[in-house]
């Protein structure tokens, strides 16, 4: 599979001509293939894609087969990036199509919806206007205009769907069940019986959001998160902490009594995508007139207690802002997790909640919620000695985070500073991102 992918990209770039090239790539994938007065279009594609590693190639794959609507190159980049998932099997979705029945598609045409995904006729055979050859003839006359000649199960048979990618495979059922599919009980009852044959392997229909009042839902991997919206996000603190009052208690909006300018807060909805940085620095240009991505930076860095911290978020932006734009989650540092009020202190026979704040927070999609510590000396000392107690305090507060569905990782401040930082807070990121599917 890798080097058939490789010769798909290449195949695809060698049908360029030197001025294409030149702009195509960089446009479409971000790949810049570089020019030298006498280099051949091979050489300057096998230059291009030299260095590039298995996952590399299968995001360009993705990106040019959307951008040229080529399905087979969009799936041989989706079945490299899956090659570690758990798979979904043959027998999962031929119970999947047993569900379906005779009806993949609903109140909407069959053609219609398979039709983006697979590929139902050659370019010659619309050319020709082939009656009876193309397999999108076949499933226009047995699905849609004979409803009952063909099983679902046989359908899938036909456009390759028990072998095809995990992510086509869900691609197919978010639209079997998509509000202009089904709707009321009938899209319930499916979800329901879906669910029920997914989760064998791992796998879920979830509800991602709503079209006029019905709910849309979206294929994923079964995963825990947290329960719950986020509603106010209280981050980048630099200095006291402020005091928080209740502006409306009922619907749970707040408002800063005092220390304003110590801290952000995000209170914005945070839908089922999570919280991205694109989202981030709109709101920042709406509550801060006039600033923009760099000025919301170097807010955020100001907040930033040591150098390993400072390294990681640098590190971060480095790394991924090109890369992954528009989809980049946003990094929150020293984010408010409990929040005892001020006047605590003047209380008695009253201890403080621990960790009330968090280093850094990452709220991806699917509810999932990423704590990342940057753990110095003052995690397991007191007054400069060992201090089990302290200790004990840390990861007693870490067992509840992961009880209630948040993810903690720890990192040692030394592991962010010196030789090989870069490479180690890079790596973490990839695996978490490949773990959670943020690239695809």
């Amino acid at each position: 599979m890798a080097g058939d992918l490789y010769g798909l990209v290449a195949g695809l770039l060698q049908g360029m001509t030197h001025a294409q090239l030149s702009e195509e790539p960089q446009r479409v994938a971000g790949l810049v293939v570089p020019y030298e007065e006498g280099l051949s279009k091979r050489q300057r594609i096998e230059q291009a894609l030299a260095n590039l590693t298995q996952e590399q190639l299968a995001q360009l794959a993705l990106k040019f087969g959307a951008d040229r609507r080529d399905i087979p190159l969009d799936e041989a980049g989706r079945k490299v990036l899956e090659a570690n998932d758990s798979p979904l099997t043959h027998i999962t979705r031929r119970d999947v199509a047993r569900v379906l029945g005779d009806d993949l598609a609903g109140e909407r045409g069959t053609v219609e919806i398979v039709g983006r995904y697979f590929v139902l006729s050659t370019p010659i055979e619309d050319f020709l206007e082939s009656r009876g050859q193309s397999l999108r003839y076949q499933i226009d006359r047995h699905m849609d205009r004979n409803p009952g000649d063909w099983s679902v199960e046989q359908l899938f048979g036909e456009i390759g769907a028990f072998d095809c990618s995990n992510a086509r495979f869900g691609a197919l059922l978010e639209e079997a069940v998509h509000p202009l599919s089904r709707s009321g009980d009938d899209q319930a009852g499916t979800v329901v019986a879906l669910n029920k044959i997914l989760a064998r392997d791992g796998y879920e229909l979830v509800q991602e959001g709503e079209l006029s009042g019905h709910p849309i839902f979206g294929f994923r991997p079964v995963v825990r998160g947290v329960g719950g919206r986020p509603k106010n996000l209280i981050f980048a603190s630099r200095g006291p902490k402020p005091e928080i009052g209740f502006a409306d208690a009922i619907n749970n909006d707040i408002v800063i009594l005092s220390g304003e300018e110590s801290c952000l807060v995000y209170d914005r909805p945070i839908g089922a995508s999570g919280l991205l940085w694109s989202e981030l620095v709109s709101w920042w240009g709406e509550v801060t007139p006039g600033a923009d991505a760099a000025k919301l930076g170097a807010r955020l860095q100001e907040s930033l207690a040591s150098d390993a911290e400072r390294k990681l978020f640098a590190t971060y932006f480095k790394a991924y802002r090109s890369t992954l734009g528009e989809v980049l989650p946003a990094l929150l540092p020293q984010v408010y997790l409990h929040y005892d009020p001020a006047v605590v202190k003047t209380l008695r026979h009253r201890l403080p909640l621990p960790r009330q704040r968090m280093d850094f927070l990452m709220l991806l999609p699917s509810r999932q919620r990423i704590v990342i510590e940057v753990d110095g000396k003052h995690h397991f000392s007191e007054n400069d000695l060992p201090s089990l107690k302290v200790y004990a305090d840390m990861v007693s507060a870490d067992r509840e985070l992961r009880l209630a569905g948040y993810e903690v990782y720890r990192f040692g401040a030394n592991e962010l500073v010196g030789d090989g930082a870069e490479a180690r807070i890079t790596d973490f990121f990839d695996k978490l991102f490949r773990l959670h599917r943020v690239r695809q």
